[in-house]
């Protein structure tokens, strides 16, 4: 049974070299029977806390 894992890419470009070494992690985990998720942060509205409570 394998694991759960997830990858951030930060990455700006898509294709960049920190998404191309994503890629090949996760492609490597994904061998080794992982279940892998991968999620480009550049592609996601990220805020930060407005301390709403």
């Amino acid at each position: 049974m394998g694991k759960n894992v997830l990858i951030l890419s930060g990455s700006p470009r898509k294709g960049g070299n920190s998404d191309l070494l994503c890629d090949e992690f996760m492609r490597g985990a994904q061998e080794k029977g992982n279940n892998v998720e991968k999620i480009r942060i550049a592609a996601k509205k990220v805020q930060p806390c407005s301390a709403c409570y």
